[in-house]
């Protein structure tokens, strides 16, 4: 998870302690290619190198200058209230007059009476007879929902299964070369080390007392971890030559994993796996680099540990799919030691005849452990450079996601202004940062005020030329990437000029940010275990007419999206993680975003939809009483969602993204900060036509951001009760445009 950072001076040894990325550590290594000419200039990095220069003198007006807002209009053309069926959605929805101004000003709004559903908001339109809009809100809360479903199919039936057996047989090869006096001796401590790491994972998962495969005192520093663990709270962790602060309220199970006994020992396993530095390569400040050969030599063992018992294949697997669903490693791991130990020219058991420089040599020119978002509690002075993150070893660390490296690079101590290299004391990032960086020139312009308080601008400009820049196989490289894409078309600028005029006003931009946002925080909850932290018909009734949001953008990439799902599932399945029609439900998810994305681009063409499409869009739900009671759906919309069955079930969902150790003046909060989703609520909007306005009535989602302190991280049932009792709390002041 991203990573904490805290000001102030710790010189207690609790916290590793990297160094500035201009200090002398790293050695450059002879160039082999001295004498060949020289390569082709690299247009990206010289385009890249302009707009460095450009970020290192941007002011905030230049900036804002260089991402204008779309061009948009003050107020609609038309008399809203007029639309067809206006006065039945207002008597429906008990709108009230500052809801009517808006509604007439902009041509839409968001009221904040609530359906306690998604289907039920559809279907109470259904039985209403009113005209319905088919929202991008409605579709992402469905791929979040049949996303986490089906995430739990793959942990319940393929992953667990295989860690567990992963952790067992490495930890038995482990007792029988400690048995067997196959180890080098100095490896005695090294092996100490990893049997304490093994048996904290193997407890953690199975929720039984483990033994250690060593002696009594592995015991007691196992156990002494594990009681840390059910602490919740940040303490010192001394593993693999290392001690630093852990922060050990990650293992509060969280998400899908909060109430299933099994996935949530397998969440607690997997984030002590996944968390756990194993750091090679430190960086103290103004020293060089210092190689940490205990955690070097724990990485080969436990590599070699895995071989002798065949399971580096089960490693592989669950290696295998974690990156199809979230992305790339952010550290070193089992799959980087063969090539280093190919550099190093020896076995896995022949470390000692490597020197310490020898070592550090081939981690340093081979890159390996490099991390790229902080992951642990780090403390440095706001007047010291920033800081070299080290370079470390995880068994199966979290990943890389873009989203995390913005928070990273927006927040203490790696935010500056890029104008003086003066370091920002930023703690908490904004979602807004995140935003910009994915494609939103409006969220810019929302971050004024802040910054004019950090004037970090020159940082988001670069980072947003790094992500426009990536390739389209960046974006196809996991589900994570290709939901992420899917929010960025939400904002596709060859759109725009075609929106119906509600669509070309300042309070949609916000309309669609909130719905980017609370996506996002739907896609930060069912990833929060593997993406790295920066530290959502009855007889006689129908629907009148219906309207689908028209982004065909948006529709395509999340066609796209079912198309990589479609090749996941039959990848797994022939590779023995069978999970029961996904493949199905994918290629079916597929076959609607074609339709809708083929209905979105005929309205924005001002073209006749077909019967077929008119009738397709008539279907979208129908709710149906049979037997002693019982509720079940019909229609497409319930078929986006992988059990159809669970339609019905909805529980607002948090995830804690962010965590600040202290604040700016280096006292202790242990702030952490989440993003949420409430109940969804229901959107008014009227499109021109041509016999006049016509008004249409569909749900959205509800984002809402909660601070808390202490390091407590608060799950869904927690999140459940506070807006049960409390009701849901502010939502940010930029959705009053649209949301009065």
């Amino acid at each position: 998870m991203m990573g904490c950072l805290g000001t102030g001076c710790v010189n207690d040894g609790t916290a590793v302690w990297v160094a500035p990325d201009s200090s002398p550590e790293d050695p450059e290594p002879e160039d082999p290619n001295a004498g060949l000419p020289l390569p082709e200039p690299d247009p990206f990095l010289e385009e890249y190198a302009q707009v460095q220069l450009e970020a290192a003198s941007m002011s905030k007006e230049d900036f804002l200058a260089a991402y204008p807002k779309p061009a948009t209009i003050d107020t609609v053309s038309y008399d809203p209230m007029s639309a067809a069926f206006m006065d039945e959605i207002v008597v429906f929805t008990g709108m009230g007059l500052e809801q009517r101004e808006v509604l007439a000003d902009k041509g839409f709004v968001a009221l904040r009476d609530r359906p306690a559903r998604f289907e039920e908001g559809y279907h109470e339109i259904y039985y209403a007879d009113l005209p319905v809009l088919i929202t991008s809100d409605s579709i992402l809360y469905a791929l979040h929902r049949s996303f986490d479903a089906i995430l739990m199919d793959l942990e319940l039936v393929a992953l667990e299964p295989d860690l567990r057996m992963l952790l067992d047989e490495t930890h038995a090869a482990l007792g029988e070369a400690v048995d067997g006096g196959d180890l080098p001796a100095g490896l005695a401590a090294v092996a100490d080390d990893l049997d304490v790491y093994l048996t904290v994972a193997r407890t953690l998962l199975e929720d039984v007392e483990i033994a250690p495969v060593g002696g009594a005192a592995n015991l007691g520093r196992a156990q002494a971890i594990l009681d840390a663990a059910k602490g919740r709270s940040v303490a010192s962790l001394s593993l693999f030559g290392a001690t630093y602060d852990y922060d050990f309220s990650q293992l509060t199970p969280r998400g899908h994993y909060e109430d299933d006994p099994v996935l949530t020992r397998y969440f607690q396993a997997m984030m002590w796996l996944g968390r756990t530095d194993l750091p090679m390569v430190l960086y103290p400040p103004g020293e060089p680099a210092q190689l940490n050969r205990s955690a070097v030599e724990g990485a080969v063992l436990l590599h070699e540990m895995m071989s002798q018992a065949d399971a580096y294949e089960r490693w592989a697997r669950i290696d295998s799919v974690i990156g199809r669903i979230v992305g790339e490693r952010d550290s070193m791991s089992p799959a980087d030691v063969g090539p280093l130990l190919s550099d190093l020219g020896v076995g896995a058991l022949q470390m000692s005849e490597v020197t310490d420089e020898q070592l550090m040599e081939a981690l340093i020119v081979g890159n390996y452990g490099l991390q790229r978002i902080m992951s642990q509690i780090m403390y440095t002075d706001p007047t010291d450079p920033p800081l070299r993150l080290p370079r470390v070893y995880q068994m199966l660390g979290q990943r890389f996601t873009i989203d995390s490296y913005v928070f990273h690079n927006v927040t203490y101590d790696r935010v500056a202004d890029l104008r003086s290299d003066d370091k920002l004391t930023r703690m908490l990032p904004s979602e807004l940062d995140a935003q910009f960086v994915l494609g939103s020139n409006a969220a810019a312009h929302h971050l004024s005020d802040e910054l004019d308080r950090y004037p970090y601008q020159g940082v988001l400009h670069e980072l947003r030329f790094l992500v426009d820049s990536h390739p389209a196989d960046f974006w196809d490289g996991s589900i994570y990437n290709a939901w992420l894409s899917g929010i960025r078309a939400l904002d596709d600028a060859s759109e725009h000029d075609q929106y119906p005029e509600p669509m070309r006003t300042d309070a949609w931009l916000d309309k669609s940010l909130h719905t980017r946002a609370s996506s996002r925080a739907e896609l930060r909850h069912d990833t929060l275990l593997y993406a790295k932290q920066s530290y959502s018909g009855g007889i006689g009734c129908e629907y009148p007419d219906a309207y689908v949001e028209p982004v065909p953008a948006f529709y395509a990439r999340m066609e796209r999206l079912g198309e990589l799902g479609g090749e996941m599932m039959r990848d797994l399945e022939a590779a023995g993680y069978a999970s029961p029609g996904g493949a199905a439900y994918f290629d079916g998810w597929t076959s609607t975003m074609q339709t809708l994305h083929g209905i979105a681009t005929k309205e924005l063409a001002g073209e006749m939809l077909s019967g077929e499409e008119v009738a397709f869009l008539g279907g979208t739900i129908e709710q149906e009483i049979v037997g002693c009671g019982q509720v079940t759906y019909d229609g497409w919309y319930p078929g986006l969602f992988y059990d159809p069955e669970t339609v019905d079930d909805y529980s607002p969902t948090i995830a804690d993204v962010h965590t600040a150790p202290t604040d700016e003046n280096g006292n202790e909060r242990g702030w952490v900060a989440h993003m949420a989703t409430g109940h969804p609520i229901l959107m008014v909007m009227t499109v021109p036509q041509c016999d006049g306005p016509r008004a249409y009535l569909g749900p959205i989602n509800s984002y809402h951001e909660v601070l808390t302190e202490g390091y407590e991280r608060l799950t869904d049932s927690q999140w459940l009760a506070r807006i049960s009792t409390e009701g849901d709390p502010e939502r940010p002041a930029w959705t009053a445009s649209f949301m009065p």
